[in-house]
């Protein structure tokens, strides 16, 4: 894909490299020369040096042709002329990277696709770790309707392991949670759990849980590590 990312910052670098190690075509765009110049040294990466909020500079950077456009400006109002601009391009897909909320219904309405909510994000995972320190939060989904989890399984389960298709059925997991993946330490991957797969005490897993599953897991982390001490 062709994509155009407004903001050379860590956010819109480490993106940006992210897309370019997987053989995406990415141009960036940031005021700031040495920003620029640093971006092409360092990792390879087309840069256009100039405001991202301007038609001229969109066009030098190739806005008319792009499959994606990502605003990750610092202010919610640079991203918000970024996106309507990029909209009025017909850019087929529009990402932004929202500090403020209150800045939601706008983006909508410029015909952004996808709106990575920064203050939720730190606020759900704050919270959460705060009360459920055994519990890691990767993302939230669906504007925090869903997150999805980190957790460890607690030495208490078995030492043979048990079955995905038995711990299901302990109330803290049989509704509300979905497993989404397992880490393999042997193989170094995370793999997609199946019912006859054996979860060991230790084991790294990943769930999709929604607030009412993450308390029952929380209760039955906390319940377990009280048992062991």
């Amino acid at each position: 894909m062709y994509i155009v990312i407004a903001g050379g910052g860590i956010a819109g670098s480490s993106i940006a490299n992210k897309l370019t190690d997987r053989k995406h075509d990415v141009v960036v765009i940031d005021k700031n020369l040495d920003v620029c110049k640093d971006l092409y040294a360092n990792y390879g990466i087309v840069t256009v040096n100039g405001d991202a909020r301007k038609i001229e500079v969109l066009t030098e950077a190739g806005i008319h042709r792009a499959d994606a456009a990502l605003g990750t400006l610092y202010l919610d109002a640079d991203n918000l002329t970024f996106a309507l601009l990029a909209h009025s391009a017909k850019v087929p897909r529009i990402l932004v990277k929202m500090r403020d909320p209150a800045y939601q219904e706008a983006y909508k309405v410029a015909g952004v696709d996808s709106i990575c909510d920064m203050s939720s994000m730190f606020t759900n995972k704050v919270l959460i770790e705060l009360e459920s320190p055994q519990i890691k939060v990767v993302t939230t989904i669906e504007k925090g309707k869903a997150l999805l989890v980190m957790f460890e399984l607690p030495p208490t389960l078995p030492a043979d392991g048990i079955r995905v298709q038995d711990i299901v059925k302990d109330p803290a997991f049989a509704s509300d949670c979905v497993f989404a993946g397992v880490v393999d330490e042997k193989r170094e991957k995370i793999v997609l759990p199946r019912g006859s797969d054996k979860l060991y005490p230790g084991s790294k897993v990943f769930m999709v849980v929604n607030e009412r599953g993450l308390a029952a897991i929380g209760k039955y982390l906390k319940g377990a590590t009280q048992k062991t001490t």
